[in-house]
């Protein structure tokens, strides 16, 4: 019997977050999310590892970032005009 394994994670190996529409940005967060949830339930044997686990958190995060700069009342850093 072959030995059974999680599915990979969703590649975004490039992710640039300043280039996607918001739509992209929250879908890319679904896939993600949808990922990490399956991962952190999947039985020991077939589990992906929780380093891997926690570099698609990283992901998860810097598209959370972009999309709360993008609707932040507040401004970051130094204003012009």
């Amino acid at each position: 019997m072959p030995e059974e394994k999680f599915r990979p994670p969703p590649h975004y190996p490039l992710l640039n977050t300043k280039m996607m529409t918001a739509r992209e940005l929250r879908e890319t967060l679904e896939d993600l999310w949808e990922w990490v949830a399956e991962a952190e339930i999947a039985p020991e044997d077939v589990a992906p590892s929780d380093e891997l686990i926690q570099d698609v958190r990283h992901q998860m995060a810097t598209v959370i970032e972009e999309r709360v700069d993008r609707h932040s009342d507040e401004p970051r850093g130094s204003r012009s005009g």
